[in-house]
C-alpha cells in the first residue's frame, strides 16, 4: 500500500501536469489566433516601403518599392482602387518619378487604369490606380508602386521621412479599408536632427493626369513574403518568426511538460 505522503505527491504532481498542459494549450491557441489575424489581412491594407531606412548624401538618388498586403473585405470582396499618397519635405527630398506595380493585376483578369501627379512644391506624389471593370477586385501581397527619390543638393545633415499615411484603399461601392502604413526614413549625410514639419495639402485634392507607364513587372503578384529594409525575405505566416504555429505548439507543450517532470523527479 502506498503511504499517504506518496499518494499526496502523486496527486499534486498529476494536478500540476494537468494545469501546466492546459496553460500551454491556452498559450498556443492565443498564438494561433493572433497569427491567423495577422496573416489574413482581412478588412484592412498594409503598406510597407523597402528599404524603410535609407542613408543618402545630398544630391543622391535612390528608389523605394512599396508593397501592399490585403485580403479585401467581407466575403472575399477584393480591392477596386488604390490611391497611393507619398508625402515628404520638399526642402530635403524630391520624388521625381512614380511607377505602378502589379498589385491590382491580381485576381480575375481586367484592365488597370492609372493617373498620377508629382506636386513637388506641395511635397506630395500621388498615384491612383483602379480596375476597370472591377471583376471581384484584387487581393494578395505584391508590389504596389516604385518611387524614385532625389536628395536636395543643399540638404543639411538630418533625418526626414516619406509618409504614406494619407493613402486610400477602396472596395467596390467606394468602401474604404483601414490602412496600416510604415514610413520610409531617410538619414541625410549622417545627420540626427529631425527635419521640421511641413504643411501638406490634402493629396486627394490634387489634379492628376493619365500615367503612360504600363505597369508591367517581372514580379509575381500574390506572393506571401515581404522584403525588409536589408533585402531579406520574411514569411508573414508564422506565429513566431521562423516557426509555424504547429511547431510552436509542440515546443511550448514539450517545454512545460519537461519542466514539470523535472520538478516531480526532484521532489521524490
Amino acid at each position: 500500500m502506498i503511504s499517504s505522503p506518496t499518494r499526496r505527491s502523486i496527486a499534486v504532481g498529476a494536478g500540476t501536469v494537468l494545469v501546466a498542459t492546459a496553460l500551454a494549450f491556452l498559450v498556443v491557441a492565443t498564438l494561433g489566433l493572433a497569427a491567423g489575424t495577422a496573416v489574413a489581412g482581412d478588412q484592412s491594407a498594409v503598406l510597407r516601403p523597402s528599404p524603410y531606412a535609407i542613408d543618402a548624401d545630398p544630391g543622391e538618388e535612390f528608389t523605394v518599392e512599396i508593397t501592399m498586403q490585403s485580403q479585401g473585405g467581407h466575403g472575399g470582396e477584393g480591392v477596386e482602387s488604390v490611391a497611393l499618397a507619398a508625402q515628404y519635405h520638399p526642402d530635403y527630398l524630391e520624388i521625381t518619378d512614380i511607377e505602378r506595380g502589379p498589385w491590382l493585376e491580381q485576381g480575375p483578369e481586367t484592365d488597370v487604369e492609372a493617373e498620377g501627379v508629382l506636386a513637388h512644391d506641395d511635397g506630395t506624389a500621388v498615384l491612383e490606380q483602379w480596375r476597370d471593370p472591377v471583376e471581384d477586385g484584387a487581393t494578395g501581397n505584391a508590389k504596389l508602386a516604385t518611387i524614385t527619390v532625389e536628395v536636395a543638393d543643399d540638404a543639411p545633415p538630418s533625418e526626414t521621412t516619406i509618409d504614406f499615411g494619407e493613402s486610400r484603399v477602396e472596395l467596390p461601392r467606394q468602401m474604404p479599408l483601414p490602412i496600416f502604413d510604415q514610413d520610409a526614413t531617410v538619414t541625410i549625410d549622417g545627420g540626427e536632427d529631425a527635419a521640421p514639419a511641413f504643411d501638406h495639402p490634402n493629396p486627394h485634392d490634387l489634379e492628376t493626369d493619365a500615367v503612360v507607364d504600363d505597369g508591367e513587372s517581372d514580379d509575381a503578384p500574390g506572393t506571401n513574403s515581404t522584403t525588409t529594409g536589408d533585402g531579406d525575405e520574411t514569411d508573414d505566416g508564422d506565429a513566431v518568426p521562423g516557426l509555424s504555429a504547429p511547431a510552436t505548439a509542440v515546443i511550448v507543450v514539450g517545454t512545460v511538460l519537461a519542466f514539470v517532470g523535472g520538478r516531480s523527479v526532484g521532489k521524490q
